[in-house]
């Protein structure tokens, strides 16, 4: 059985599940915000210029052949595991079920190395698989749902 973590461990344990979030939930409502253009983007449309910029940046290393469907479950993963990191529910599961997830991610996204632009996002990404993966090793702590139901069952 786990030990009872103090205060400090606490306090970054729930720390350290905001910050993971701010690096999931905007690439979420970014997926949803421009939802029509990712969406063409991951089945293969040509890239458009939006405020001088190219959209997208990068290219895939395939395009998929249903990009809505894919889409809507990405946003959704980065959205709801979002939500059930921060309130700490089935931690570990979830944490463990989002590194697999990004990895998957920086792999077909950004694994067609073709610029600077795509290094990056890997080296942004990587750092989140790491976190990931210590929540997936570590749990919520104490306070969160997770703890709360834990010492409920007590």
């Amino acid at each position: 059985m786990l030990q009872k973590l103090g205060f400090k461990e606490n306090l970054a344990l729930l720390v350290g599940r905001i910050m993971i979030i701010i690096g999931l939930l905007p690439n979420g409502i970014r997926k949803v915000v421009s939802f029509d253009m990712t969406a063409a983007m991951m089945g293969g449309a040509p890239p458009i210029l939006i405020e001088g910029k190219l959209f997208p940046g990068q290219a895939p290393l395939f395009y998929f052949p249903f990009p809505e469907v894919f889409l809507a479950f990405a946003a959704s993963f980065d959205i709801g595991g979002s939500l059930l990191l921060i309130f700490g529910l089935k931690t570990r599961s979830v944490a463990a079920f989002l590194a697999g997830y990004c990895i998957l991610a920086i792999t077909v996204y950004h694994g067609n190395i073709g610029g600077p632009e795509d290094i990056r996002a890997i080296l942004r990404n990587l750092p989140l698989v790491g976190g990931l993966l210590l929540l997936a090793s570590t749990g919520a702590g104490q306070w969160s749902i997770d703890g709360w139901l834990r010492n409920r069952r007590r």
